[in-house]
């Protein structure tokens, strides 16, 4: 497609006083990545409308499954029953028709890694002793490095490696039960669970209107930026942008504070006292108490693996 004579001696002026073009720079890759973020949150109400095991139950079963099975990974001590832990979220997970990905995504990966290398250095026998079985390091005889004694075989012990997988099995399986519960809950619905647990309804109700402000706050971004981009031709200095990126932040505070003030002076407007009230939640069912009792039932049974 040609280009038109216009737009041709616009480029060949731009060319001639040498002014860069613009392009995607640190701001598109931030509101991209916070796009990003917020869609994943989109996908995450998706896996919630599944007709899985853990959607179909009241929203409270699952917090309260969920916290007794954290309880019950805590107090487990041996291989066997923290592998029965184990196996019981990822049965769950596939219950509940979630996928691999969609867990990885949503921050088991990052866990994954992490707890990784945080439980490499237990399996020396620097840390938790016992004899090599894979030795790594090698010397005649006994070295010290400071206050530390270095034995003369520094490997990978058995007592370490039931160290480190005690640690990753306990860490990893906490985090998928978790997640689990946030994938197969929507954000609401979970806000809502939470008052089961006596939680003040005001803390609650502030964590539901920053997440709605988060929200409001990604989409005024998307739109100043989208603004800018489109009445920008060339290439400013970096200056120019960190300027202007300033400005903005302050006029997004100066906007944010006159949104306070309006939803304040309309919650009073409304007969809002300062008390918040909570309508009662109706009472679980028989299938909710069902998995209480399973999920009670097979985590007692794993300690006697």
């Amino acid at each position: 497609m040609p280009i038109p004579s216009r737009e041709q001696e616009f480029f060949e002026m731009a060319r001639a006083r040498r002014l860069r073009p613009a392009r995607n720079g640190f701001v598109d890759k931030t509101l991209r990545r916070l796009a990003a973020f917020f869609s994943d949150a989109l996908l995450r109400e998706e896996t919630a409308r599944r007709l899985g095991l853990l959607q179909r139950l009241d929203p409270r079963a699952r917090l309260l499954g969920t916290l007794f099975f954290v309880l019950s990974l805590s107090l487990a001590r041996s291989i066997p029953a923290l592998a029965v832990h184990a196996a019981l979220v990822a049965a769950a997970l596939w219950l509940s028709r979630l996928r691999l990905r969609e867990l990885l995504g949503a921050g088991f990966l990052i866990a994954l890694v992490f707890s990784t290398l945080m439980a490499l250095p237990a399996t020396l026998n620097l840390v938790s002793g016992g004899e090599p079985l894979l030795p790594l390091l090698v010397r005649d005889t006994a070295w010290r490095l400071g206050p530390y004694a270095i034995p003369p075989i520094v490997g990978i012990s058995r007592e370490g490696v039931l160290t480190a997988a005690t640690f990753l099995l306990r860490t990893l399986a906490s985090v998928a039960a978790v997640l689990c519960l946030a994938l197969s809950t929507r954000w609401m619905d979970l806000l809502r669970a939470l008052r089961f647990l006596r939680l003040p309804p005001l803390v609650l109700q502030t964590l539901g209107m920053t997440v709605r402000y988060l929200h409001v706050l990604l989409r005024q971004s998307e739109e100043i930026h989208l603004g800018k981009k489109s009445r920008t031709l060339t290439r400013q200095p970096l200056i120019a942008d960190h300027m202007w990126v300033g400005s903005r932040i302050a006029y997004a505070w100066e906007k944010s504070l006159r949104l306070m003030e309006d939803v304040g002076e309309a919650m009073t407007a409304r007969g809002f006292t300062g008390e918040v009230r909570v309508a009662p939640g109706s009472r679980l069912r028989a299938a909710d108490w069902g998995f209480l009792a399973a999920v009670a039932g097979l985590c007692l049974g794993a300690h006697f693996a």
